[in-house]
């Protein structure tokens, strides 16, 4: 994820959490109702649920996606 945060940090806020913490990350995956990890979830700057990706992504695939978001 380092290549997409240097890509697209001017345009995305970028948050890594550890749904094992016993903390804010282990919080987070049980209030979005997450089932596995990891998970990748996008949101619109109102909040708004994008799309979830469980597993690891195809990196390509990803920045197409976030292009896509990004366009629109």
């Amino acid at each position: 994820m380092d290549g997409l945060e240097t890509q697209y940090g001017e345009a995305i806020a970028f948050s890594a959490l550890d749904a094992t913490d016993g903390g804010p990350g282990q919080a987070a995956f049980e209030s979005l109702g997450l089932r596995g990890h990891p998970t990748i979830v996008l949101f619109r700057a109102d909040s708004t649920e994008v799309q979830r990706i469980v597993g690891i992504p195809d990196e390509d695939a990803l920045r197409k996606l976030l292009d896509s978001l990004l366009s629109r």
